[in-house]
């Protein structure tokens, strides 16, 4: 027998108190188009497929920015935007729901592999999705009507925990719709901290491009705690013009996870 047991054994182990802390715990993960984009989703679905297989309970939230850029090149139609919201209107509307529609199919496809020899293999995995998400219209901002741009106005929690309940990962757009049938467009970070908050969800899980949070070049930041997030923020936006350190995709995603730890 050898001296010391192999690598993955040794992994094992060091791994089993996170798989019994968090079997029948729900994350959310949200994710931009860009891993989609970036060839990055069959990876992300062989991760998620290993977490759902030791009993976590998973809603992923996946955005369309890259894809529906696409869409609006390809249709001659030029993006707008009013303090940093995108203006929705109804061509654009038509383009956000073809954006959403390639990529969900995309992801239901990357969850659906299950060839020999592979991280995929047997996984049998069951994706739902469904309009768990009531929106309204943001309005007008600074003069501007945003039209079908919305905001997460109520989560449906009973559907949504029956669909985990029965073992499925709930894949959700960031789309949602109004009592009087109408469509919005919604955003990622919008989407997935409401519903983490509504769940009383374990983590929220934001997949970003860039190296994260730093003190400086190189120098990550692996833990934040709320307070010290806050002052980071602060720190960034002091005199009105965003430092270097402050990439769009922190400057989203960042203030969304303070504010579900504040909720």
């Amino acid at each position: 027998m050898a001296s010391s047991p192999p690598s993955f054994v040794t992994w094992f182990r060091s791994a089993a108190p996170y798989i019994h802390a968090f079997r029948g715990k729900t994350f959310v993960v949200g994710f931009g188009g860009e891993v989609v984009e970036a060839g990055q989703l069959p990876t992300l679905a062989h991760d998620c497929a290993l977490l759902a297989s030791l009993g976590v309970r998973l809603v992923l939230v996946h955005g369309v920015r890259p894809q529906l850029e696409a869409v609006l090149a390809r249709r001659g139609l030029e993006a707008e935007w009013s303090e940093g919201m995108r203006v929705t209107d109804a061509q654009t509307l038509s383009c956000v729901k073809q954006a959403n529609g390639e990529v969900r199919i995309e992801i239901e496809a990357a969850l659906s592999t299950g060839l020999p020899n592979t991280p995929m293999a047997n996984a049998a995995v069951n994706v739902a999705s469904g309009n768990f998400v009531v929106a309204c219209p943001r309005g007008v901002h600074d003069g501007v009507d945003l039209q079908y741009t919305g905001a997460v106005r109520k989560v449906d929690v009973p559907a949504l925990r029956g669909r985990l309940d029965a073992g499925e990962i709930v894949l959700v757009s960031p789309i949602g719709y109004s009592p009087t049938g109408e469509t919005f467009n919604l955003t990622v970070q919008d989407v997935a901290t409401s519903i983490a908050t509504a769940l009383s969800a374990e983590k929220l899980i934001f997949m970003i491009d860039g190296p994260g949070v730093q003190r400086g070049p190189g120098r990550l930041l692996r833990e934040l705690t709320l307070s010290s997030a806050e002052a980071w923020l602060q720190r960034m936006t002091a005199g009105g013009r965003p430092r270097p350190s402050l990439t769009p995709d922190i400057a989203r995603f960042l203030p969304a996870a303070i504010d579900a730890s504040r909720r």
